[in-house]
């Protein structure tokens, strides 16, 4: 299908209006969409037609055989209908692109009742548009129309789809958290970024048990989680999170808010950027201003500069903690694996224990919440050496003994 895209520019500097043109035909293309030109105005946004009614023309007479007309920005109802009107097709804007996306990416139940209820959200108040017009055309009288009566009833019908998709959303969200609390002794990074940054595949160079990776927009959207086996035999939980872009509809934020609380529970952010990209600096503004309306900003981070194969642009002083990596080419992971043991297990001790035969209980426990070293099994019982958190001492410190030298 070809799209004619129609960008305005009310508040954009050059870098991150070029920024927002490119994204935008990345939309388009994810959402296989032929964009066959680009129409831009400088001005602030009309109230009618967002555009100016000059502007509107113009888009007009340059249609051919375009099938929809895309905008940059996300536009009340009263605007889509009145250019809908005025141009005689489709006219749809970058939130209903992204939720498309999304919605044909949701593989997973929890997934698509996400996205089910970003869509009704977004559907919902221009439902409130269109009443507001038909009550406008009725004079005000006061008496409801036919036309009014339908809208009232797809509203109940919209609120009563979201409070039940909620409902069921809340169900997956107990079994999340009961999974949580289950691996509650295990440590976990949550891998953020903005979308396309490579944060699946540097989960994937971690782990056995590959997720999808590709080079597009919202290639994944739910949270992996892989258990991960770092050196010194250091054994996490990586997680790996939807993607972000500039203007994430907040609809979005709200509705996978359940599967981004894994970021909020993380011990350890590692913030994955696209450090070949001269808009890094801005993607990386984008990110944190998700992780602040997530409640996040508390986790300690590491900034991963990926990509660096590619070249990297002249940057201001990068973030600390960071490291400047490639997951293609396999440099600078060793260093990231290194600055993520130090941050995760720097208040481990080593210890030497042993444990007799008849106290298997506490082998178990203990083996699951220490790091182990070496094991070895001896006439009176299993001698461990392990790095373990000083606050499991109750739980091990019966079993400590000297090493013999």
């Amino acid at each position: 299908m070809k799209a004619l895209l129609v960008a305005l520019n009310d508040h954009y500097s050059d870098e991150l209006w070029n920024l927002n043109l490119e994204e935008l035909n990345s939309l388009c293309d994810a959402c296989h969409l032929d964009v066959t030109r680009v129409i831009t105005q400088k001005a602030e946004p009309t109230k009618a037609y967002f555009i100016g009614k000059g502007k509107v023309e113009e888009v007009k007479l340059a249609l051919d055989d375009e099938e929809v007309v895309v905008f940059n920005e996300e536009l009340t109802p009263l605007q889509i209908r009145n250019l809908s009107d005025a141009l005689g097709v489709e006219v749809i804007d970058r939130t209903d692109l992204i939720l498309h996306i999304f919605n044909e990416r949701a593989k997973t139940n929890e997934a698509r009742l996400q996205v089910t209820i970003a869509r009704l959200n977004y559907e919902l108040p221009r439902l409130a548009g269109m009443n507001q017009a038909i009550y406008s055309q009725q004079g005000g009288s006061g008496f409801r129309g036919a036309g009014e009566k339908e809208i009232e009833l797809n509203r109940r019908r919209i609120r009563n789809q979201i409070t039940k998709a909620k409902r069921q959303l809340e169900q997956l969200k107990k079994v999340r958290q009961t999974q949580r609390k289950n691996r509650q002794h295990e440590k976990v990074v949550a891998l953020v970024g903005y979308t396309n940054a490579g944060k699946s595949s540097l989960l994937n160079y971690f782990s056995d048990k590959k997720v999808f990776e590709e080079d597009m927009l919202f290639a994944t959207l739910e949270t992996s989680t892989r258990q991960v086996v770092l050196k010194n035999n250091k054994r996490i939980l990586m997680s790996d999170t939807v993607g972000f872009i500039s203007n994430l509809p907040h609809h979005l934020v709200e509705a996978f808010q359940s599967t981004l609380e894994e970021v909020t529970e993380a011990d350890l952010i590692v913030q994955v950027i696209d450090g070949s990209s001269p808009q890094a600096k801005h993607q990386m503004e984008v990110t944190r201003e998700v992780i602040e309306r997530l409640g996040a900003s508390h986790v300690p981070m590491i900034y991963a500069y990926n990509k660096i194969d590619r070249g990297v642009p002249d940057l201001t002083i990068p973030e600390e903690p960071h490291v400047f990596m490639s997951v293609k080419e396999g440099t600078g992971i060793a260093m990231l694996e290194d600055l993520m043991i130090s941050m995760l297990f720097q208040d481990e001790e080593h210890v030497d224990l042993l444990i007799p035969y008849a106290e298997g209980d506490a082998y178990s426990k203990i083996t699951s919440l220490a790091t182990v070293r070496d094991e070895s099994f001896l006439d009176d019982g299993i001698a461990l050496s392990i790095d373990v958190s000083p606050k499991y001492r109750k739980i091990y410190e019966q079993y400590r003994r000297e090493k013999q030298k």
